[in-house]
């Protein structure tokens, strides 16, 4: 009788393991960007056990902040383990994340020389494609979302409103969205502090002012494919940011487009953001469809 328990805890114990099955984080990943003319570094969570002859795994773009660097997600954000919570308890589908790396271009195309180069064209042309020629993924904008943190946020933004062909959804986390400089602007002293070797140099409040989330917003109106937006801040966090999200959300309403805003507790930190993670992909789950419609 001793032996069968201790066999029957075993098993249980074996049963349990199965159930929190780890993903797979990579690191110093690149992948090949003509557009770049150099790698683009990502690391990737792939989903434990990998998909069925037949089947794909959706895919999440998670973009850094300011002075941040690819896998940043995985390191302060410790995705991985909450990935693989959220899967062992059903509360997400399995989904692949891939945490590219950008600097601190603010994820805009800059052709100055010396500067980050077309960072928003690689990504959604180079990287997108080197991502679903390596692995199972669901090559449409369908089973594809991106989201990010802080510059991040902003990046996501805007590569929702640039290519809403390749992304279905997005999600921004405590977004660095700064409306555009007016004249006289008392934000004027600090806001080209952000953005060294971006909008020029010295910096360009009319190429800022043309980059921006706010003045590009209106593009979506035209656009034939409207992504989703998810916008999750903490109640702690800066109040501007605050504010911003909260008028980006009320922007998109008006032009009728998909828009969910979360004010949660928190600050403007990976703590904040590995609470939200979860319940954005919650979220997210019911719009991505990795048959692509099939």
């Amino acid at each position: 009788m001793k032996l069968l328990a201790v066999l029957g805890a075993a098993a249980m114990v074996f049963a349990n393991s199965m159930a929190l099955a780890a993903g797979i984080v990579e690191f110093g990943l690149q992948a090949e960007s003509p557009t770049l003319g150099r790698p683009i570094p990502y690391a990737v969570y792939t989903p434990f056990p990998a998909p069925a002859e037949g089947e794909r795994w959706p895919v999440v773009y998670l973009l850094h902040g300011l002075t941040g660097a690819d896998g940043d997600w995985f390191t302060w954000g410790n995705l991985g383990p909450i990935l693989d919570r959220a899967l062992a308890d059903g509360r997400i589908p399995p989904l692949m994340v891939v945490a590219p790396g950008a600097g601190d271009s603010w994820y805009v195309d800059n052709p100055d020389a010396g500067g980050f180069g077309l960072i928003d064209t690689a990504f959604a042309t180079d990287l997108v494609k080197a991502i679903d020629a390596k692995y199972p993924t669901a090559r449409c904008r369908a089973g594809r979302a991106i989201g990010g943190v802080s510059m991040g946020g902003v990046g996501a933004v805007l590569q929702a409103i640039n290519h809403p062909d390749v992304y279905g959804a997005v999600m921004s986390f405590a977004g660095a969205l700064h409306k555009p400089l007016e004249k006289n602007d008392q934000r004027s002293g600090w806001i080209p502090g952000l953005y060294q070797n971006v909008f020029g140099a010295p910096f360009d409040r009319a190429r800022f002012n043309a980059a921006n989330p706010f003045t590009l917003m209106p593009k979506l109106r035209r656009a034939a494919d409207k992504p989703a937006f998810y916008f999750a801040i903490g109640d702690a966090d800066f109040p501007d940011l605050i504010l911003a999200s909260a008028e980006y959300h009320n922007g998109l309403t008006q032009l009728g487009i998909d828009t969910t805003l979360r004010v949660t507790h928190g600050r403007h930190y990976w703590d904040t953001w590995q609470q939200q993670i979860v319940p954005a992909l919650e979220w997210l789950a019911p719009k991505l469809d990795a048959n692509c419609g099939r």
